[in-house]
């Protein structure tokens, strides 16, 4: 348990960046499947009700981006001192 504790502390600022890429592209995803959705609805139809999902969990993965990105600057911070 120690051991993955200290590699989460090591490349904590490497996971931040891996969570941002993973839901960068679940975003663009949620996109071109509202904009292919879209193409085929009648005006007045909202595409994004079906795909809200996927916003959901792409907006979730960049609030937990920022938040361990903040965390590691922190940690950064704290050792200068």
């Amino acid at each position: 348990m120690d051991n993955i504790l200290n590699y989460v502390k090591k490349n904590l600022e490497k996971i931040s960046n891996y969570i941002f890429y993973t839901g960068l592209l679940v975003a663009v995803y949620g996109l071109y499947k509202i904009y292919i959705s879209r193409r085929g609805l009648p005006q007045g139809v909202c595409p994004i009700d079906d795909n809200r999902p996927i916003m959901y969990i792409a907006i979730g993965l960049f609030i937990v981006s920022l938040v361990l990105y903040t965390i590691c600057d922190f940690q950064e911070k704290k050792k200068k001192q």
